[in-house]
Order: structure tokens, then sequence, then C-alpha cells
């Protein structure tokens, strides 16, 4: 016999904390490619370039600087 179940809710909410890590590696990886691309990244050229409000590059920023920093690899030879 042939059995029909619902798949599980793809859109389940989302807690807080896990969204603005989110955000955070969005961020993160946005300003490396910012950087990557010759753009220096001040909150105005992130605000410009990225779909992020000024709001959320304020709380959000200075961590996902950090992050950026510390995923950059910089080689010298």
């Amino acid at each position: 016999m042939i059995t029909f179940q619902q798949p599980p809710d793809a859109l389940a909410p989302v807690s807080v904390a896990v969204m603005s890590q989110n955000i955070v590696d969005r961020m993160a990886d946005k300003m490396l490619e910012m950087g990557m691309n010759g753009t220096a990244v001040t909150k105005e050229s992130l605000f410009e370039h990225s779909d992020f409000t000024l709001e959320q590059i304020d709380q959000h920023g200075t961590e996902a600087s950090n992050l950026a920093r510390s995923r950059a690899v910089r080689q010298q030879g």
C-alpha cells in the first residue's frame, strides 16, 4: 500500500541567533569580496555595494570585519 507523507517544512522559523550569525558571515564574505576587487571597505561602500542596512552594518560590522580578517589569506614571498 502506498502512503503519502507531508515533506518537512522548508521555511521553519529560525532563531534570532542563527539569523544574526548568517548576517555576520554574509557581511564578512562581502567585505572579502570587495577587498579582493580593490574596493576600500568602509561603512558607506559596504552599504552601496550590498543589501545591508546602515543599522545592520553598525550592529554587526565590527564582528564581520574581524571574521573577514581571520579568513583572509596573505602570502608573502
